[in-house]
C-alpha cells in the first residue's frame, strides 16, 4: 500500500510539473497541436516514469559478526505480557485515509460511467444522418451542440443556417481528430488523482487547448471570421453541456476569441517545449535510482600448477616466471631416471603475504603429480599448499614409495 502512495505521489509531481510548463511557457502559443501532445505526453510520463526505476549497485564490505556484537544487539530487556495489562490499539490512519481515497475514486468511476451510459442512450434513441463516417443528430432539445467521437449532436432550431454551418465545421474537426480520447483521458486522470488540485486544471487546459486547436482550423474555412464568433457568442445562451463531450461553448469563450484574432507564434518560441527535460532529468536522479547494496567480494589471486614427472626444467622455469608477481618459486635437487622422469625434487615457495614452505617429493618410479593452490583472497584468507591431484587431499612432504 506504501508503494501505491508513493507512486501516486510521484505521478501528482509529474503531472504538476507538465501543468506549470503548460500554464507558464505555452498556454499563450498558438502551437495548438504540439500544445496538445505536450499535455498527452505529461499524461503518459506521469504514469510510466514511476514504473521504472534505474539499478545502482553500491559494493560494501561484509560486516563481520562477533559474540559481543549480537550480545550488544540484544541486550535490550524484554517485555512479557502475561495478560494482566491491555495495549490500547493505536488509529490507523493510514488504512483510514487510503479508504478514503478509493470511495472517493469509486465514486467518481461510477458517476463516469452513468454518464457515458446517459449519453449512449440519448444518442441511441435519436436519428441521425450519415456523411463523412460521421453520424449527425438534429435533436429537438436545449443543449449545446456537443461531438462525441463520431456522434455531433445539435438543435437546428436554435440557430441560422450560417451559424450552423460554423457549429458543424467545429464539431466535425473535433470527432475527425479524435478530441474524445483526450477527453475521456483527462477524465480518468480526475478520478485516479483527484486529492491534486492541479489535475482539474490540467484537465481544462487539454479542453481548452481542444476548442483552439477546432477554432484555428474551422475558421480556416470560413470566409466571415466575425460571423464565427458572433456563433460562438450565440450558443453562450444554450449552456445546457453534457459531460464527457466536446462542446461548441466552453466557459473561457473571451479566451477562445482572443486566440482565434492572435497573431501566429514565432516558429522560435518551439524551444520552450525542450524546458521540460530537465525537470523529467532531475525526477530520474532524484526518484527513479534505485541503490542496491551488495557485498564487496574480497579480491583473490589464485595460482594453480600441476607437476609430473615428465616436466621439463623449461617448463618448470617458465611456471616459476609467470608466478613470480604472487609466489616465488625454486626447484631444486631434482633427480631423473633413464626415462628424463622426475623421481625427486625439492620444491621451495614464498608468497606477497609471507607464507613459504620448502617439500620435497620422491618416487622412484616417478613422482605422482603434484598440484599447488594457492587461493587467497586481500584479507590473507582461503588455501595455499600442494594437493594429490585425484583425490584433491593434501600432500605430504615425503611422499616415497
Amino acid at each position: 500500500m506504501e508503494e501505491l502512495v508513493t507512486y501516486l505521489l510521484k505521478s501528482s509531481g509529474l503531472l504538476a510539473a507538465f501543468f506549470l510548463a503548460y500554464y507558464f511557457l505555452l498556454r499563450k502559443e498558438t502551437f495548438f497541436t504540439s500544445n496538445r501532445w505536450f499535455l498527452l505526453s505529461g499524461l503518459a510520463t506521469s504514469i510510466l516514469l514511476p514504473l521504472f526505476f534505474i539499478t545502482k549497485i553500491v559494493y560494501v564490505a561484509s560486516q563481520k559478526v562477533t559474540v559481543p556484537m549480537v550480545l550488544e544487539s540484544t541486550n535490550q530487556p524484554i517485555i512479557i505480557n502475561d495478560g494482566s495489562a491491555t495495549i490500547p490499539e493505536s488509529i490507523d490512519w493510514f488504512q483510514i485515509i487510503l479508504l478514503a481515497y478509493v470511495i472517493v475514486t469509486s465514486f467518481l468511476l461510477l458517476k463516469m460511467i452513468l454518464d457515458i451510459f446517459s449519453l449512449a442512450k440519448l444518442i441511441r434513441k435519436q436519428p441521425y444522418t450519415k456523411e463523412d463516417n460521421l453520424s449527425y443528430i438534429n435533436i429537438n432539445q436545449n443543449i449545446a451542440p456537443f461531438s462525441f467521437f463520431n456522434y455531433i449532436v445539435f438543435n437546428s432550431n436554435l440557430y441560422s443556417k450560417q451559424e450552423l454551418e460554423s457549429i458543424l465545421l467545429h464539431e466535425k474537426i473535433h470527432s475527425q481528430e479524435k478530441h474524445s480520447i483526450d477527453v475521456l483521458v483527462a477524465k480518468l486522470f480526475t478520478i485516479v488523482f483527484w486529492f491534486n488540485p492541479l489535475i482539474w486544471l490540467y484537465q481544462k487546459a487539454i479542453i481548452q487547448n481542444l476548442e483552439y486547436i477546432a477554432d484555428s482550423k474551422a475558421i480556416q474555412n470560413i470566409e466571415d471570421k466575425k460571423c464565427y464568433q458572433m456563433a460562438l457568442l450565440k450558443v453562450v445562451s444554450h449552456q445546457n453541456c453534457l459531460p464527457i463531450t466536446n462542446h461548441f461553448y466552453q466557459s473561457l469563450i473571451k479566451k477562445r476569441i482572443v486566440m482565434l484574432n492572435k497573431n501566429q507564434s514565432k516558429k522560435r518560441n518551439i524551444w520552450k517545449y525542450s524546458l521540460i527535460l530537465p525537470v523529467i532529468i532531475a525526477f530520474v536522479f532524484l526518484f527513479q535510482i534505485k541503490v542496491v547494496a551488495q557485498e564487496k567480494e574480497p579480491n583473490r589471486s589464485i595460482i594453480d600448477l600441476t607437476w609430473t614427472k615428465n616436466s621439463s626444467d623449461k617448463e618448470l622455469k617458465e611456471d616459476a616466471k609467470n608466478a613470480s608477481n604472487v609466489v616465488n618459486f625454486d626447484f631444486t635437487k631434482i633427480e631423473r631416471n633413464s626415462k628424463n622422469e622426475i623421481t625427486s625434487i625439492t620444491i621451495s615457495y614464498k608468497d606477497n603475504l609471507g607464507n613459504e614452505d620448502t617439500s620435497t617429493f620422491k618416487n622412484k618410479n616417478g613422482i605422482n603429480p603434484i598440484h599447488f593452490v594457492r587461493d587467497i583472497d586481500e584479507n590473507g584468507k582461503g588455501q595455499i599448499g600442494y594437493y594429490n591431484v585425484e583425490t584433491n587431499e593434501m600432500l605430504s612432504k615425503e611422499n616415497e614409495k
